[in-house]
């Protein structure tokens, strides 16, 4: 195992250094949280509640806690600005002038603490009454866990918080007479899902809180969430164009209404009064008129000594995500904090290969005959393949143009031709390095195709894709053609396809044992370590795997000695190298499976070696010998390799 120390200092600036000189700091951008009530603007910036005129300008700073202060409301009033803060060690509700000045605790039971990003916070403030003496919070005080919350009523005059009826819900407002409720059922306004339509999809209800009747508004199949009420319309955030953009929901008519029209960003956290919402689009705010449906981005300047944007210097030796070996295993692919670095295995110095500011590369690989790297880079605002010749002085060369998703694990061909990588598309593509053609091997149904490998031939590719029964299914694309085959089909689970090294056989994991068992805290039967290490010869008159042992007991009769032959003299005859190239006979290739003697277990991590295959299984790595039919434990506690 490579000890490896990354003893560089490397130049970092995160992500808040794109306002970090004196001219960035105009019309800056990471404004969250924006709440608009007449010419007032409250918004979050760098854990701080700042306000700026409607009109845009220079921002002020309200506060300046170490803990965050979030979900700035403005009272109907205009008075007071609510807010959700850290300042007693916990999450809890203050209001303050919307001048500035001292924070008012208003709640005081404990808070359910930091959660993941995706479950948001605890003691949301959602909106104001009409009054402007009560504020509208979403506690997460439910029986169904620490994520869900629900509503309750907190006094500016203190006193104990009144519950709501609504037993669980995400983001909501009052109707303009307090009365009803637009709520959505479901919380999810934290979760970065893009396009999602399944069951956390959230559809906006309308309750009656003197009456306690619901009323479903809205059923499309993505998302509607984060309402705002003025006068008869509810206006929201939907995704009904692939980007979230603000609808108008009129209670009369029940007619739908598009507000804006953003393409390239979400429609983030609209909040407002008094016939004005404001929203975040692409870091930057907007102010929306009801009345007039005119949209406006407000520039916003921030001044003050935030620290966060003075360069420093980094050890990234805990920021590495990816790696790579090089063919010799002389050299180690690390990127860190988006940056490519080839660190030696024993002599010589960690170099930085990228050396970009701002722009992130990932995921590096080094062609197996040693002469390029890749990576991607997001140097043009989307993640592209990128080859970097290895020598000194080469110069990155952009190979993909035009991609719009996320990339994931690539993969060289042997020959060093082709790169093969999934994108969130769900394409499963091979990209020619010479021409920077990309064909497109296979598309996914169901799930992301994340299982692939090439043959030693470099003329094939195995991969799993999803049945339509959920099952794993093993098939193969020949490059050489274009043509794609099914090896396995839906009764059994597949998954983790490895070419051997000498071409006759793929290995795979499947789920194909039965291990009937009981459960010990229900009354009824389960089924346990389904998975097995499988081998499919390829040819029908290849070799066996595990031939047949038959033990005989021999008798050898006496040879006589004879008198040795001459030897002929003349050019000897040298045995001409054949190239491998795999050949697949697909009729009755699912009578060719053979199982690995091992017994069914938890496996992962299949790979190929010359004398048979490595794998985890328990933690550990380990490495079985076909010829020796032997079994050994290379490492313990092992994550990858």
């Amino acid at each position: 195992m490579l000890k490896i120390k990354l003893r560089i200092g490397v130049l970092c600036i995160i992500l808040l250094s794109m306002i970090g000189t004196t001219q960035a700091k105009e019309d800056v951008r990471l404004l969250r949280y924006p709440d608009i009530n007449n010419n007032l603007i409250a918004f979050v910036y760098a854990g701080d509640i700042w306000t700026v005129n409607s009109k845009g300008g220079d921002a002020t700073r309200l506060t300046s806690h170490m803990g965050m202060e979030l979900f700035p409301k403005i009272s109907p009033d205009g008075q007071w600005i609510a807010f959700s803060g850290e300042y007693s060690g916990s999450r809890q509700v203050y209001v303050m002038p919307a001048t500035g000045g001292t924070p008012k605790q208003l709640t005081y039971y404990n808070s359910v603490g930091m959660m993941p990003p995706r479950g948001g916070f605890d003691n949301v403030v959602l909106d104001w009454t009409p009054d402007s003496k009560s504020i509208l919070v979403r506690m997460n005080r439910t029986a169904f866990g620490e994520r869900n919350g629900k509503y309750f009523k907190v006094g500016i005059d203190g006193g104990m918080e009144e519950e709501l009826q609504i037993p669980e819900g995400g983001f909501g407002v009052f109707s303009p007479d307090a009365k009803k409720m637009c709520f959505a059922p479901v919380s999810r306004e934290f979760r970065t899902w893009k396009r999602y339509k399944g069951g956390r999809a959230a559809d906006l209800w309308i309750y009656d809180l003197e009456n306690d009747q619901s009323e479903r508004i809205t059923k499309f199949v993505g998302s509607d969430q984060i309402p705002s009420w003025y006068k008869n319309a509810i206006y929201f955030a939907s995704d009904r164009d692939l980007k979230l953009n603000i609808y108008k929901y009129d209670v009369d008519s029940k007619e739908l209404t598009q507000m804006t029209h953003h393409k390239n960003f979400d429609v983030m956290w609209p909040s407002g009064e008094n016939g004005q919402l404001a929203y975040e689009n692409g870091g930057h705010i907007y102010k929306l008129n009801l009345e007039t449906g005119k949209e406006e981005r407000v520039v916003v300047n921030i001044n003050f000594d935030n620290p966060n944007t003075l360069p420093f210097y980094k050890n990234v030796k805990d920021f590495i995500e990816n790696w790579t070996v090089s063919p010799s295993g002389k050299r180690a692919l690390f990127d860190a904090r988006g940056d490519i670095f080839s660190v030696p295995a024993k002599n010589g110095a960690t170099i930085n290969l990228t050396q970009t500011q701002g722009v992130r590369e990932m995921s590096p690989a080094w062609s197996p005959n040693g002469k390029y790297i890749s990576y991607y880079s997001d140097a043009t605002g989307e993640y592209e393949v990128y080859l970097l010749e290895n020598k000194e002085g080469a110069k990155a060369k952009q190979i993909t143009k035009g991609s719009s998703s996320w990339m994931y694990q690539p993969q060289w061909t042997k020959d060093s031709k082709y790169l093969l990588f999934f994108d969130r598309s769900l394409k499963l593509k091979l990209l020619s390095v010479e021409s920077g053609e990309i064909k497109v091997v296979d598309k996914a149904e169901r799930n992301e195709i994340r299982d692939f490998s090439v043959s030693p031939d470099s003329d094939w590719i195995a991969y799993v894709k999803d049945s339509s029964n959920g099952q794993g299914a093993i098939w193969v694309y020949q490059i050489s053609t274009g043509n794609k085959y099914a090896l396995t089909n839906d009764t059994f689970s597949d998954s983790s396809p490895v070419f051997s090294k000498d071409g006759n056989f793929i290995f795979f994991f499947s789920n194909r044992d039965f291990n009937l068992d009981f459960s010990s805290f229900e009354f009824n039967y389960l089924y346990n370590n389904a998975t097995r290490i499988y081998a499919m010869a390829l040819k029908a008159d290849g070799p066996k795997l595990f031939p047949l042992k038959n033990d005989v007991e021999e008798y050898k009769e006496e040879v006589k000695e004879e008198a040795p032959k001459s030897k002929k003299k003349g050019k000897t005859e040298s045995k001409e190298e054949k190239k491998l190239k795999v050949k697949i006979d697909f009729d009755g290739i699912n009578n060719r499976i053979t199982a690995f003697p091992l017994s069914s277990g938890n496996y992962s991590a299949l790979e190929a070696t010359k004398d048979g295959i490595l794998y985890r299984t328990g933690g550990s790595l380990h490495h079985y010998i076909l010829k020796k039919e032997k079994n050994e434990v290379i490492l313990e506690s092992v994550s990858s390799y």
